[in-house]
């Protein structure tokens, strides 16, 4: 016992920080579970089907928003999380540049809304659906994770977001009432956006500062090939649902998402370890105990995958309220073994030993193999079936993962 107080003492701010991070990651991904097979019920599979198709095309907004400041600029908060002034610099250049991008986005957004007809028939909710993107503008997640101070902000912002998923099951009662779902999310991201930057500004002794034109320039330099990394990976993370709505149904849009959600969960204690350890890596760019991080992710999704495939039959059922044929779900959830640890060697090598750019090398010899998929499936008559779009992506996971273990090998082996 003692030697586990004195460990967690050695390493409280990581455990602590694992602790908040994993609380509102975990949450994030389990709210919208929480009222999965409701909204189902509700407003029927058809319906909810386009309900996530507005929230995937938002989706390429908040990525745009973002421009990659979170990972790039908490290592910048981090390093120098000592001054102020600096501090004040960079945190004003990201929110400058977010709302910049906000405003783009939106009339981009709205335009291709317009153009495709099944999208403009339903144009309120992908309007109401762009409300979401507020949490990309508002919410300085990587200010937080580069100070390593989570406590606060990570426990305000459940509780808002606690209050409008109860919010969805009092206002959603009918299909009807469609509009209420992204407009409730909307606003709940609103209020922990804003809460974030009350504690910022009016807590932390932030200010908000004008940064010159070549300062702002050169966050937006640096955040580039992990934007570039995050437009080109959309391509093959997000594609597949407006293609399986346009060559298969919006019903196998629902199986697909929920495929996908599914394989969040298993991921989410990756991605909680790669958010708080990123801060670390960038100080001390230890090979060593990179190593030990991947063969431990490893270890913990290779649980997750076995546990999750016993139980799988009562797990559908339970969101979809039917039997489905559980193939696909299977095939997609291996896929956490080997994207487990192609995301610590993205997040934790690549970002945080300053090798941003092979994130970007990766994700566009991915995109290559996606496309090259997609072409396959069409020749071959598949693109009508659900399976076709797992196959491609199985493939463009697998190719990403073997990219990044070479530049690995290639650059520890070279430089460390």
């Amino acid at each position: 016992m003692l030697q586990i107080k004195n460990l967690y003492l050695r390493y409280k701010v990581i455990c602590d920080n694992l602790f908040f991070v994993a609380l509102v990651q975990i949450f994030g991904l389990i709210a919208p579970l929480i009222t999965y097979p409701y909204l189902v019920g509700v407003l029927g599979i058809d319906l909810y089907g386009m309900v996530l198709t507005a929230q995937v095309l938002v989706n390429y907004a908040t990525l745009l928003i973002e421009f990659g400041s979170n990972f790039v600029c908490a290592k910048n908060v981090s390093i120098h999380q000592n001054d102020k002034k600096k501090l004040s610099e960079i945190v004003s250049s990201v929110l400058i540049t977010r709302f910049l991008l906000w405003v783009i986005s939106f009339f981009v957004y709205m335009a291709v809304v317009w153009v495709i007809p099944n999208y403009r028939t339903y144009w309120p909710l992908f309007l109401s659906s762009y409300l979401m993107t507020l949490q990309e503008l508002l919410f300085l997640q990587f200010f937080f994770q580069g100070i390593e101070k989570l406590k606060i902000v990570s426990l305000l912002t459940i509780i808002v977001k606690l209050v409008f998923v109860f919010f969805v099951f009092i206002f959603v009662k009918e299909q009807s009432d469609y509009l209420y779902v992204p407009i409730l999310y909307g606003v709940g991201y609103m209020l922990s956006g804003l809460i974030a930057l009350y504690i910022v500004f009016c807590k932390m002794g932030i200010r908000f500062v004008i940064p010159s034109f070549k300062q702002q320039w050169r966050y937006v330099k640096e955040c580039s090939p992990i934007l570039a990394t995050n437009l080109v990976c959309t391509i093959k993370d997000k594609f597949n649902y407006m293609f399986v709505g346009a060559f298969v149904s919006m019903g196998d849009v629902v199986i697909y998402d929920l495929g996908l959600k599914l394989m969040e969960v298993l991921l989410k204690p990756t991605n909680v370890m790669t958010t708080v350890l990123l801060p670390r890596f960038a100080k001390n760019k230890s090979v060593d105990n990179l190593k030990f991080t991947i063969l431990f992710v490893f270890s913990i999704n290779f649980i997750a995958v076995v546990v999750f495939n016993i139980f799988m039959g009562e797990i559908v059922v339970f969101f979809l309220h039917e039997q489905i044929d559980l193939l696909p779900l299977r095939l997609l959830s291996v896929v956490p073994l080997f994207l487990g640890a192609s995301v610590v060697l993205a997040n934790n090598f690549m970002i945080g030993f300053g090798y941003n750019q092979y994130v970007f090398y990766s994700i566009l010899i991915t995109t290559f193999a996606y496309l090259i998929s997609l072409f396959m499936i069409w020749i071959t008559g598949c693109m009508n079936s659900l399976y076709g779009f797992i196959f491609i992506a199985l493939v463009a996971y697998i190719v990403e993962f073997l990219y990044r273990l070479y530049v690995f090998r290639m650059l520890s082996l070279k430089k460390y």
